[in-house]
């Protein structure tokens, strides 16, 4: 593994290249991105899980590490940008973008904005940009700042409105009502008020489009999201493939890892055998649409 930081390289990741199986995926590589957590996990292991498989995968930390921004508010697109300018030095001539919750957000924002990405893979996705996240620590330190989760090139991304407190109160009605983690309502309000100016512009992305989701998503609305990409794509007339995946017995947490996070959704705890089918079937069929890629 090459570890890159922002001190060095303008972008803090971890490059894990195939030790064998390279074949099957000549010359592609992919940005691995993890969600708001904000830390390693997403991006080391899962990159080297991808390196496994036989693809190179560069797993970025976006905030909440050295050299980056300490609240998710803001935070600049271009290290994403960097990382697939790494990748392409190195003589990968298809870069893709693999992002899981607000990684998924950013992988769809940022294969909008960076003509060099060619592919990307949202698990669990909104689809407009939503306002940043204040504070970094547990879930009651946090709160929905009036400023864009994401910046570029010097300039905030028009957001659905935010700026409201995080509604605890309802949270914790939920999770005794239903022994589970629900956060969905905050978000279908956020979006109620959002408009085509905050609306990811998924038809500018310059190659295939991959969405992963549960049919019924209790963090925030992903499955609602997922269709009205898919529908935005076909709508411009998308020439690359798009494939969209909804699955019954799963929860927002989409990608191969087994994390203690999944048992916050009563889906994980209910099934858990099936869930876990559903998270490697999810894998598997995104290395075959990668593979096609």
């Amino acid at each position: 593994m090459e570890r890159f930081s922002v001190e060095r390289d303008g972008f803090c990741g971890f490059l894990h290249e195939p030790a064998s199986g390279a074949e099957r995926f000549a010359g592609k590589a992919i940005v691995v991105l993890g969600g708001s957590e904000g830390n390693e996990n997403i991006p080391r292991n899962l990159g080297a899980r991808f390196a496994e498989e036989g693809l190179a995968a560069l797993g970025v930390c976006y905030w909440n590490a050295p050299g980056l921004p300490h609240e998710l508010v803001e935070v600049p697109v271009e290290s994403v940008e960097r990382a697939v300018g790494r990748l392409r030095s190195r003589g990968f001539g298809k870069v893709g973008v693999y992002g899981i919750s607000k990684g998924g957000e950013l992988a769809l924002l940022a294969a909008s904005l960076i003509p060099a990405v060619s592919c990307a893979v949202a698990l669990s996705p909104l689809d407009h940009v939503m306002p940043g996240i204040t504070g970094n620590g547990g879930l009651a330190s946090k709160g929905v700042s009036e400023r864009s989760s994401w910046i570029w090139r010097g300039s905030p991304l028009p957001c659905a409105p935010g700026g409201t407190r995080m509604p605890y109160v309802g949270i914790i009605r939920r999770l005794l009502a239903e022994r589970q983690l629900d956060m969905r309502f905050v978000y279908e309000r956020m979006l109620e008020g959002a408009t085509e100016g905050s609306a990811i512009k998924v038809e500018r992305i310059g190659g295939p489009v991959m969405l992963v989701c549960p049919e019924r998503d209790a963090m925030w609305p992903s499955d609602d999201a997922a269709r009205r990409i898919e529908e935005r794509l076909r709508a411009h007339g998308h020439p690359w493939e798009v494939e969209r995946l909804a699955y019954k017995h799963a929860s927002h947490i989409m990608v191969p890892l087994e994390t203690g996070a999944l048992k916050l959704f009563r889906e994980e705890r209910e099934h858990p055998r099936e869930c876990a089918a559903s998270r490697l079937d999810a894998f598997k069929r995104t290395l075959a649409f990668l593979e096609r890629w």
